[in-house]
């Protein structure tokens, strides 16, 4: 069904579906199905409905107030009267939650209305469009800088026109942000970034970040600004020194022991107190994006580089550290580590041109340059024959590829309104129908490729809505390079997501995928296990080099959030299963369950806290040897999906 409403809002009392909802208290939770039936009779333009009651508990706290403060009311009937004025209403980041909380607003820059005006497709002057109040409402949806935003139609001076109220309500801009993954006993990964994430509030982000992983951390500082000189033009600047984390210990591969880290290798901040830089990266592009469907042209390029080691991670029983190559036999002696010096450069500009009304279809011609070299690290070993081999099987080739591209896609412009599916209580965009991508790149050796080649790219799939927020969605994807008179490094996939509509105690989500790989020559690596897929089994514990497959399917239940002060908690219980290997014909299926915890602060972030644990019931036999029965426990700060 295509919604057409994000976010409309009345204050008042009205009767849906045999459920009374009271602008007295606008904390209230509401039933899922009396929000989407309010949504239905909305839809219908039906001046009886009650708006309020399709809003969230937190974007009514916001509604009542604002249309308090603007002293407005709300037209029931806005369609096609003309819109006179646009009000802009941004709410207190902590409005809740009592006078020692709401103190620290005085810390936190509210968004200015200029900002929020600049990402309206619609304004004074226009005729009522619900698809474009939407579209506005949607570019206001961005996770970086807002938890709460609705477009409500207002009365006006006069019966032929309305005043559209913007409301927002800016995520705490000035933060200590992180993003991070427990597991193991181990804090495997960790994004940090001291920051403004709304400067002067003008929605640009100044920040000094921090990527880390076992074994590096990525410190620089980062830019964004989506909006340079309000020509909504996207600009993103990142520069980072990586420096060693710590010399992370090998897993060998035969006993799946945690050995030293290898003789030779650099320590760093973790073991040994001491800043030591092992390269360096950088991103900058500029662009001016399609911004609103009814854009007709846009254009962009990019640089990016990362000169630094490659490391392969993998967990066993006794701790994470570095994958082997090879062993000595009697699998006492020191392990050779998946790990390398890896120089990458990347380049590109493209303009597009966007057409169509119920159909947009995009036409992109562009040039792209890429570059990678790999090199051994001073510290591997000095044998020869397991330097070839580790050259042949592990890095991959060093490899230029320059050439010119056309990319030819579409998409149906049909969106609704989720919630409770990646993350809580807040609103989720979501695109129905459906949508292709088709490319070919023709590289040339005359402009600086190492070889002559063709290679096609496709995806597309389709979205069907199921019930008023449900869904079944189907796609697939596959990649081919024809070089040298042969077809190499060939990729295929396929995903089936179902979102079954939500009832008062929650919703399941069915999520299964098969990705495969085929006549690889860059040394790919395919794995699960931990954070990423079957969460009952150590960290990339199943893993295969080159051309293989990867399967994986997941059926999680996930229960309607509960208001706890300024917090939204759930539950989620869940059953995965996957496997990886060369061959379908070979692959070994391994299966988990598990239950876990789910926490958003929505003034801080839209992302979830995550606490989960999960059971593996089947053992694996290889040297990392989980068993079925044990248990894992991971902690994140994100969506699982």
């Amino acid at each position: 069904m295509d919604r057409r409403l994000v976010a409309l809002a009345v204050v008042g009392a009205g009767t849906i579906a045999g459920a009374r909802v009271s602008a007295a208290d606008p904390t209230s939770p509401l039933d899922s199905s009396v929000r989407l039936s309010a949504v239905a009779v909305c839809e219908r333009h039906d001046p009886a409905c009650d708006w309020m009651a399709t809003l969230s508990s937190l974007e009514r706290q916001s509604m009542v107030r604002a249309l308090a403060d603007k002293k407005l009311a709300i037209d029931p009937s806005p369609w096609g009267k003309t819109i006179s004025r646009v009000a802009v209403f941004n709410d207190r980041v902590l409005a809740e939650g009592g006078s020692f909380i709401e103190f620290f607003n005085h810390f936190h820059v509210v968004t200015k209305e200029a900002a929020i005006r600049d990402e309206l497709v619609i304004g004074a002057g226009e005729v009522w469009d619900q698809a474009r109040v939407d579209e506005s409402a949607r570019r206001l949806h961005d996770p970086l800088y807002s938890s709460v935003v609705a477009a409500v139609p207002c009365v006006g001076d006069d019966p032929q026109h309305v005043v559209l109220l913007v409301v927002t309500r800016d995520i705490w801009s000035l933060r200590f942000n992180t993003n991070y993954t427990f597991q193991q006993g181990s804090l495997t990964n960790l994004n940090i970034s001291l920051s403004e994430n709304n400067f002067l509030g003008t929605r640009n982000i100044v920040a000094g970040a921090v990527t880390m992983d076992e074994g590096a951390l990525a410190v620089g500082p980062l830019f964004l600004d989506k909006n340079l000189a309000g020509e909504h033009i996207n600009l993103s600047i990142r520069v980072d020194d990586i420096l060693t984390r710590q010399a992370v210990p090998v897993i060998s591969n035969q006993t799946g022991a945690v050995q030293l880290p290898p003789t030779g290798d650099p320590t760093g901040l973790e073991d040994a107190h001491r800043f030591h830089s092992e390269g360096t990266d950088s991103t900058i592009s500029i662009s001016r994006p399609l911004w609103e469907l009814a854009s007709e042209w846009g254009a962009g390029a990019s640089f990016s580089h990362s000169f630094g080691v490659a490391r392969i991670f993998q967990g066993a029983q006794d701790g994470i550290g570095l994958r082997s190559f090879a062993c000595p036999d009697d699998g006492v002696g020191p392990c050779v580590p998946d790990e390398y010096e890896i120089h990458r450069i990347n380049a590109s500009a493209n303009v597009v041109r966007q057409w169509g009304y119920d159909l947009k279809q995009q036409l992109s011609l562009g040039d792209s340059v890429s570059y990678q070299a790999p090199f051994f690290l001073p510290s591997f070993t000095t044998d020869p024959d397991t330097r070839t081999a580790f050259a042949e099987q592990v890095m991959p080739p060093k490899q230029t590829d320059s050439g010119p591209y056309v990319e030819y896609s579409f998409f149906e412009p049909r969106y609704a309104v989720f919630r409770n599916v990646g993350t809580y209580d807040l609103a989720e965009d979501a695109q129905f129908g459906g949508s292709l991508d088709a490319s070919v790149q023709y590289g040339l050796e005359a402009l600086g490729s190492t070889h002559d080649f063709l290679r096609y790219s496709l995806s597309g799939g389709y979205t069907l809505p199921w019930a008023r927020d449900g869904s079944l969605h189907a796609g697939a994807a596959a990649s081919i390079r024809r070089q040298q008179g042969e077809y190499i490094d060939n990729t295929a996939s396929y995903q089936l997501r179902v979102i079954t509509p939500s009832t008062k105690w929650g919703r399941i989500v069915f999520q299964q995928s098969l990705f495969t790989r085929w006549h690889d020559t860059q040394n790919a690596s395919l794995s699960l296990g931990s954070d990423s897929g079957l969460r009952g089994y150590n960290v990339a514990e199943l893993f295969v080099f080159g051309s293989g497959r990867i399967l994986s399917g997941l059926v999680e239940a996930r229960s309607t959030p509960y208001p706890v002060w300024v917090l939204r908690l759930g539950a989620v219980a869940f059953y995965e299963v996957g496997g990886v290997s060369n061959a379908l014909d070979n692959m070994t299926v391994f299966h988990d369950v598990g239950f876990g915890l789910r926490m958003l602060i929505p003034q801080a972030s839209r992302a979830l806290y995550r606490f989960d644990v999960a059971f593996p019931l089947r053992t694996d036999p290889g040297p990392f040897g989980t068993q079925a029965g044990s248990f894992h426990f991971i902690a994140g700060f994100d969506s699982y999906f």
